[in-house]
């Protein structure tokens, strides 16, 4: 079990090259230009301070190495670009009295530890403003990007959620964004300013869920996938939730926050779950809607990805051009945010810095429509009018094929059918279809 932030959000490695100035006299340090060199650093090297400031506009280097002596020139012109410079004293390496290999190597790899310290530093910094930035997103719930009627509702139920205490279950179909509006109520809640701690509930038995209990006393416990609990972790749980209303304690026991991909009724139909701790967790339950729900965000959220990335990159924001984002809108996107995450960073990457096309995100396409081996099957035969069945036939027909084919997962089969589960359910009841 781990205490944490936020999640699925990773920041870019800290770069490994860096492109640094050398200017005047400390470029006559001998060795200090191949040491750079050969860990992988570019150097320009300029001769004059004229020429170093000239390269300060032109190369935007990562760090200056520059003469003691003319050091004041060139730190107030990079001052401005907020570029660190490192002021080296030459006379030493060059004396006669030096051992001039070994003071030449020993100044060249000091120059080098700097350069390494400096980028350091400045991913560091860059990594704590996009820490920053992500947990302010949270705070607000900006980090769940979309203007969509469905998107409104979905803000106006976590900022309610977050001012009560209540049990709440998060549900939504794989990569919609569960965890992270799990996390929006409890930086909304009361108990925002303490961590949240978070598990995931395979990992629970019996034992280790009471841990997580006292371990969360005071804050909130995020169970993430609650339907793969196991039966032990269920009887806690349940014992947990009945009894916390009644806790006599100097500080309140946690809060449960617990996220979902199944359809728990279908589980507690089947015997898998709790029927009473489906009923304890669906005090407050929120759904996270499909990118397919809310395919207005879709350009707006593939923007906000993209600036993100490009970002952990050290770049430029870009954009999409027309025909990429009529591709963005088009395609159905079934794993939602992560598969639209996951495209956006191929996209940018194939882009090569620039504006991301069709081209771009052509590879990325989904994959071929399900109903290609219905359509082949029925144009193999002569059709006739007898073999034309009424629309409600024809419907149940195809409905009942793709519950068997998912072996009854209502979820699976209402996403191969590219309709919404819960109209999935009305027409299983409407026809009294069996869960194969």
């Amino acid at each position: 079990m781990s205490i944490e932030l936020a999640k699925g959000k990773s920041v870019a490695d800290a770069p490994a090259r860096a492109r640094v100035l050398v200017v005047a006299g400390a470029g006559q340090a001998p060795g200090l230009a191949a040491a750079l060199q050969q860990r992988g650093h570019t150097v320009v090297e300029a001769d004059t301070v004229e020429a170093g400031c000239a390269a300060l506009a032109d190369e935007r280097p990562d760090l200056v190495f520059v003469d003691e002596t003319l050091a004041d020139t060139i730190a107030s012109t990079a001052a401005d670009q907020a570029i660190p410079v490192i002021a080296l004293g030459v006379d030493a390496p060059n004396r006669p009295d030096c051992a001039g290999g070994l003071a030449a190597s020993a100044a060249a790899g000091a120059a080098a530890l700097v350069t390494s310290l400096v980028l350091d530093r400045e991913q560091l910094t860059r990594t704590t403003q996009r820490l920053e930035t992500l947990v302010q997103g949270v705070r607000d719930g900006s980090v769940l990007v979309g203007r969509s009627p469905v998107m409104r509702r979905l803000h106006t139920a976590l900022s309610r959620a977050g001012e009560s205490d209540a049990t709440v279950l998060v549900e939504g179909a794989p990569g919609t964004g569960k965890s992270v509006a799990a996390r929006v109520i409890h930086c909304k809640s009361k108990r925002g300013a303490r961590p949240l701690v978070v598990a995931a509930a395979a990992e629970f038995d019996g034992e280790r869920i009471t841990q997580a209990f006292a371990e969360a006393r005071g804050t909130t416990l995020l169970i993430e996938d609650v339907e793969q609990l196991p039966q032990p972790g269920q009887q806690a749980l349940v014992r947990f939730l009945k009894d916390r209303g009644g806790a006599a304690s100097s500080e309140s026991p946690a809060r449960i926050i617990a996220t979902t991909s199944a359809h728990l009724p279908e589980l507690v139909a089947r015997g898998a779950f709790r029927e009473d701790l489906y009923y304890r967790l669906h005090a407050y339950p929120i759904t996270v809607p499909s990118l397919r729900e809310r395919t207005e965000d879709v350009t707006l959220l593939a923007q906000a990805l993209l600036d993100q990335i490009a970002s952990t990159h050290n770049q430029k924001p870009v954009g999409f051009t027309p025909a990429g984002r009529i591709m963005l809108e088009s395609m159905s996107w079934p794993g939602n945010v992560a598969q639209l995450e996951s495209v956006v960073r191929r996209a940018f990457l194939q882009a090569g810095g620039g504006p991301i096309d069709d081209k771009h995100l052509q590879p990325a396409a989904a994959p071929a429509p399900v109903a290609t081996t219905v359509v082949a099957t029925d144009d193999a035969h002569e059709l006739t009018e007898d073999a034309i069945l009424p629309f409600d036939e024809e419907e149940q027909r195809l409905l009942s094929r793709a519950l068997r084919a998912t072996r009854g997962n209502v979820r699976r089969a209402a996403q191969l059918l590219g309709i919404g589960r819960a109209t999935l359910y009305r027409k299983i009841q409407q026809y009294k279809l069996r869960l194969q």
